[in-house]
């Protein structure tokens, strides 16, 4: 008795197709005992199969039953069985539904975008992607309950029915929980780091599980790391598509181009986000055996930056480069634009002012507080601004103090100090004098939690911005945020601008994991000794207060071997800082002492060449320290 009960147990936990399968035979056998003893008993009531059937349909004909008492005993079985049955259907309903809201069944899409991780750049990701309207489905793997996440998109993201979002539970270093969003079938996969000091192990775990599904090379795989160091190790888990942002070394870039140049951010911002302006391919057209230098200036509806020969990107090349009629070009459009088309307006070389040399002036920086990121921007610094500029670091924190002297050897035109203080009390501000320099750069702390961090980081912000407004001092103000949110509590105090690193470094994966060919623009824009956006005065170009064609500027812009892309006008415009990219050559423009022009620069372009052909995708992240 004791080993049928243990039999019948180990059936029961088998699931319900086990004990569906016990339902039938045992309904089966009643039937047929039941068919049997009809057969001995009551010969003339029926034949065998006839009793069989009866029994199993429960049906006879009208009059008493062949043998008294059997009906009863049919109907309790049968509402045994089929009450059993119900149970187990009802069972297995909620079984199915409790695994769906556990987000483990398989995503069966083709073309979608997986993201792999959260992080808070996750809310940026789907927005961007929405607005690209490129895909129509995103499929996300984290390790945290699908309630959950849905519930954070709801919140966080407005987002159109036609962009669906597959939220997935399980591990994104898992193979087996990696197959589950069809990684396979994507037209490109997303990595997302985490915010701890294992991030970049995760990223590469990652990386290795989706080799194990198969995924390269057809699909085009985008990560970040933080540390330098493990970029060779990223790049060699993700194989030759893989491209690799080295996340933290990008955003020092961009805090101290925007430190040097203000408003820069928004320029970025234009590009490397959906809706605006962004970097396009097109056909020379007649543009076909045109200098780049006369080419510069003839469209009307698109800002001319360089050219794609033979797989690889050629930014800014000197002015006598012929378009050959294989190259593409590499232009800045509106978002979707047409065709582009020659302008009507001619460059007035009258109102030309250029001198054709930018005379470099030294700076001074004043640093706020201390990250992980410190020591590259100070080096950053260093590269951009000419000998005799001073940066000073002022911040309570013992990595500063650890690293300064060993910081300030590897420095060559930038004089070095620093000194410990609580940046977040008015006396320490108002002592160090924060009117006597040119930038001021407040850096979160990273050390913090994002939340008190940029608790931190605004208190200080408002102690500078009322200093400065109190004192009618005239400096660029740039602050890092650790988390988006925070950004609009920040923008009522009217800083320069505001540098949420998680924001810079989303977009541009976005935009490399959605269009593939721009990675190299991009490698070129933010690495170390390529081309780069600056925002130089306007009158260094043009004449000021006088009505100019913009084809004028874009002229006066190449007497410097720079190509012009924009300029800054009224900064008190609504919404935009008085940015304005790819405006049309025949626009008239009256310049005033505070405007500037937006330009692409960097080499010398008399030695500017094409890139070689055996680094035609050179990652974003190539120089390894």
């Amino acid at each position: 008795m004791r080993r049928l009960r243990y039999r019948f147990d180990n059936l029961v936990t088998r699931g319900s197709r086990a004990l569906l399968a016990l339902l039938v035979l045992v309904a089966l056998a009643i039937s047929v005992v039941g068919a049997t003893a009809l057969v001995v008993l009551a010969p003339g009531a029926a034949d065998l199969p006839l009793a069989l059937w009866s029994g199993l349909t429960v049906a006879r004909e009208e009059g008493p039953p062949p043998l008294p008492g059997s009906t009863p005993v049919v109907a309790l079985t049968g509402i045994v069985i089929f009450s059993t049955l119900v149970g187990l259907v009802k069972t297995g309903l909620d079984r199915r539904l409790a695994g769906l809201r556990k987000g483990r069944s398989p995503v069966v899409e083709r073309g979608h975008t997986v993201v792999l991780g959260w992080s808070e750049q996750i809310f940026l990701i789907l927005s961007e992607l929405a607005a690209a309207g490129e895909t129509t489905c995103v499929a996300i793997l984290a390790d945290m309950d699908r309630p959950s996440m849905e519930e954070a998109i709801r919140d966080r993201a407005v987002l159109p029915r036609a962009l669906r979002v597959v939220c997935r539970t399980g591990n994104p270093t898992d193979p087996a929980d990696v197959a589950i969003v069809s990684p396979e079938r994507a037209r490109a996969v997303i990595v997302l780091g985490s915010e701890d000091a294992d991030s970049d192990a995760r990223t590469i775990r990652s990386l290795l599980a989706l080799d194990a599904a198969g995924v390269r090379p057809r699909v085009q795989l985008v990560a970040g790391v933080r540390d330098p160091d493990n970029l060779v190790a990223a790049r060699l888990a993700g194989g030759s598509g893989a491209l690799v942002v080295d996340v933290d070394e990008i955003s020092a870039r961009v805090v101290v181009q925007s430190c040097l140049n203000p408003g820069l951010l928004r320029v970025y911002g234009e590009l490397l986000g959906s809706g605006g302006s962004e970097i396009c391919f097109r056909q020379p057209g007649d543009l076909v055996g045109e200098s780049f230098g006369d080419a510069l200036p003839a469209l009307e509806n698109g800002s001319l930056i360089g050219l794609e020969r033979r797989g690889g990107i050629m930014l800014n090349p000197s002015a006598g480069t012929r378009i050959d009629a294989d190259d593409r070009l590499v232009l800045i459009m509106a978002h979707g634009g047409a065709k582009q088309f020659r302008a009507s307006s001619e460059p007035d070389r009258r109102a030309v002012v250029a001198s054709g040399e930018h005379t470099p002036v030294a700076h001074r920086v004043l640093v706020l507080g201390w990250n992980a990121r410190g020591p590259a921007i100070v080096a950053e610094f260093d590269r951009r601004m000419p000998p005799g500029s001073q940066v000073r670091v002022v911040a309570h924190d013992p990595r500063m103090t650890s690293r300064m002297d060993a910081l300030a050897g590897t420095l060559t035109n930038v004089t070095l100090a620093h000194e410990t203080g609580d940046i977040t009390r008015y006396g320490t501000l108002d002592a160090l004098g924060v009117g006597s320099y040119d930038h001021v750069l407040i850096l979160a702390d990273d050390r913090l939690g994002a939340h008190v961090a940029d608790s931190r980081t605004l208190l200080t912000l408002l102690h500078v911005r009322e200093m400065s407004r109190s004192n009618g001092w005239r400096h660029s103000l740039v602050t890092e945020m650790a988390r988006e949110c925070d950004r609009r509590l920040a923008e009522v105090t009217e800083v320069d601008d505001l540098v949420v690193p998680a924001r810079v470094t989303g977009l541009l994966m976005i935009q490399i994991a959605e269009h593939p060919r721009r990675h190299d623009v991009f490698t070129d824009l933010f690495a170390s000794g390529g081309q780069e956006i600056s925002i130089r005065p306007a009158g260094d170009y043009v004449r000021l207060s006088a009505p100019v064609d913009y084809a004028t500027v874009v002229a006066a812009a190449r007497a410097y071997g720079e190509v012009a892309i924009g300029y800054r006008g009224d900064r008190t415009a609504r919404g935009d800082g008085g940015v304005v990219l790819n405006p049309p050559k025949s626009r008239k423009v009256v310049f005033e002492s505070d405007d500037a022009v937006i330009v692409l620069s960097g080499r010398d372009p008399r030695k500017d060449g094409l890139r070689p052909a055996a680094e035609p995708r050179r990652r974003l992240n190539h120089e390894i320290t």
